[in-house]
């Protein structure tokens, strides 16, 4: 694992907390030529009100941006593009048998897998990867898994004022809210255990030791632990029964669902409002401004939403400009190229580099979740309905086991690896007693990929962000190895992938499992380093404020600004974040600059 002294020799030096500017001082930086002057392309649209702050996006961070932006006083509006989720956000989504009970499918944790097969209304449409368009982001369709992040996961990969330290009072609010349980039925009873006893004895015998991952956050090599979830008693819980429930107490707080930001309506760099369009009957189209002067905009509509938002704005680099300002749907009323902000927005692209591992043991007997949807077994459905517990109480496909460990490949820096056990197959296994164990590569990773805009203005991944390093690859190979020697202290375990005779260094170089985790981050990267000077291909999107470059009052607060992945799954992360951001914002005298 790092040691604090390690870390010292791996940081580089980074430059304070940069101002924050005002409308004057924005200065974006501009292509040579432009288009042609247009009217106000904006001026026929309804004017669909005035906010203090604009939140768009309603995930991990959005969520918490708003709820604690809300406690000021401030009109504060979140913006959402999917309808509700949860029952008491309105949802109505679900099989049967929950019809009466005050339930959807969002708040039954064993029902949280049912995405990959039915995400219709759900799923975002316009990207080429899985993402939930919901009332709660990520947060309303995922496994739930909630970890503090270990202190090197800050001290690695964010700049001064981000580190370790910093963060220690923001971990402990969103913790305060949302304290995480690695126990999540109401009886207390642990259920589908079996892989959780078969993969923690194997890993004993090699000297792994057991910790309670949120107790023990930095105990991050060779040790083991019970996932830990967001979930509150029994149901789903998070930021949707928190923070979203205390911000919609308040009577300055707004909320409108069904509803696509467009774009940012911009002079320069200054943000004036925001574009919307209605995406159902109930959903809103026109024109929602800031209040002049002192008003915010911020984005948090993840990896993706943010940054395609950022491009249809004119904001991102040059080529990604171009696409957009020849699209059929935004050509004729995209902001005047003379206007353009080229920042390296779809640029540092991450996610965890997934590799699975497939096993089979005789004690274990999977659970069929898929099943359970529209038929469940009538005594699991009665136990949950009745008491929150049972089987349904928990994560599909019991992923209740995570282990780590840090190896150091040649170039000596290094690599986290966190290991999700999960009582499925991949890899075309499907029998009753496999056990899938997918390793994600985390913190110290240097692949990165790119994420671009198509003339559809759909979203998509085009440069490859898994194991261009061969340093990477060689720490998954380590980690691979690592799980083989204590499978081997065991001889009832049959290892299935890899295949009998190949190697760990063989089965990884010839991989033709899912890669990806969907833990996307990284796409309009944190740093002190003005994207603006880099021509729109290099340096940071958003300075140590999330304040956009060229710009002095739009933010983007959510996955894409991290630097860098980190070792766990990154909700809690995101977060804890969003309350450092919102601390960060709240402290930034008000920006000059007028409306039109």
């Amino acid at each position: 694992m790092f040691s604090r002294d390690a870390l010292f020799s791996i940081l580089t030096v980074c430059i304070a907390l940069s101002g924050f500017a005002s409308a004057q001082s924005a200065s974006p930086n501009s292509t040579s030529t432009s288009t042609a002057a247009t009217a106000d392309p904006t001026s026929a649209l309804a004017n669909l009100g005035e906010f203090d702050y604009i939140v768009v996006g309603s995930g991990a961070a959005g969520l918490v941006a708003a709820d604690r932006l809300s406690e000021t006083g401030k009109k504060i509006l979140l913006i959402e593009r999917g309808p509700p989720s949860t029952y008491a956000t309105g949802g109505t989504l679900g099989p049967a048998w929950l019809n009466g009970n005050r339930l959807t499918r969002f708040d039954v944790p064993g029902l949280c897998n049912q995405i990959w097969v039915d995400s219709a209304g759900i799923r975002c449409n316009d990207i080429d990867q899985m993402a939930g368009c919901v009332l709660g982001g990520g947060t309303a369709v995922n496994a739930g898994v909630f970890l503090k992040p270990p202190y090197f996961d800050w001290d690695l990969n964010f700049p001064t004022g981000w580190k370790s330290g910093d963060m220690n009072s923001v971990t402990d609010k969103v913790f305060a809210r949302i304290p995480s349980t690695d126990n999540p039925s109401s009886d207390g009873v642990r259920y589908l255990q079996e892989p959780y006893n078969l993969v923690t004895k194997a890993l004993s015998a090699v000297g792994f030791t057991s910790v309670t991952a949120n107790d023990l956050p930095d105990e991050k090599n060779r040790t083991f632990s019970h996932t830990p979830f967001m979930y509150s008693g029994g149901e789903r819980g998070g930021p949707l029964a928190t923070y979203l429930e205390t911000a919609r107490a308040r009577s300055n707080f707004h909320i409108v669902t069904n509803t696509t930001v467009r774009r940012v309506i911009r002079k320069g760099g200054h943000v004036n409002g925001v574009e919307v369009v209605a995406t159902a009957s109930d959903g809103k189209t026109g024109l929602y401004y800031v209040t002049p002067g002192t008003g915010r905009v911020i984005l948090a509509a993840g990896a993706f939403g943010s940054s395609k938002i950022l491009l249809r704005s004119g904001i991102g680099p040059q080529d990604q400009l171009e696409v957009v300002r020849a699209s059929a749907t935004d050509g004729s009323t995209m902001i005047d190229s003379a206007k353009w902000i080229k920042l390296p927005v779809g640029y540092n692209l991450l996610d965890h580099a997934n590799t699975d591992v497939v096993i089979s043991h005789p004690s274990v007997k999977n659970y069929d979740f898929y099943t359970a949807y529209n038929n469940p077994i009538p005594a699991d459905r009665d136990l949950y309905l009745n008491n929150r517990a049972g089987i349904l109480a928990t994560a599909a496909p019991g992923p209740n086991t995570m282990f780590w460990e840090s190896v150091v490949p040649s170039d000596g820096l290094p690599r986290q690896l966190q290991w999700t056990v999960r009582a499925e197959g991949s890899h075309n296994e499907t029998g009753s007693t496999v056990v899938t164990l997918s390793q994600y590569l985390g913190t110290g990773t240097k692949s990165r990929g790119r994420m671009t805009i198509f003339p559809n203005l759909d979203m998509a991944i085009t440069g490859n962000p898994f194991l261009t390093d061969a340093s990477d690859t060689e720490a998954v190979i380590l980690g691979v190895q690592s799980f083989l020697d204590a499978a081997s202290t065991d001889d009832s375990i049959t290892i299935l992938h890899p295949a009998p005779g190949l190697t760990a260094t063989e089965y990884v170089n010839t991989y033709n499992g899912p890669r990806g985790t969907n833990h996307w981050i990284g796409t309009s990267k944190m740093g002190t380093d003005d994207g603006t000077k880099g021509n729109g291909t290099t340096g940071s999107v958003v300075d140590t404020n999330t304040k956009v470059y060229g710009t002095n009052n739009l933010f983007v607060i959510d996955a894409s600004i991290f630097p860098g992945h980190i070792t766990t799954n990154p909700t809690a992360a995101i977060m804890i974040m969003a309350e450092k951001a919102v601390e960060n914002i709240l402290a930034l005298p008000a920006g000059a600059g007028t409306r039109y």
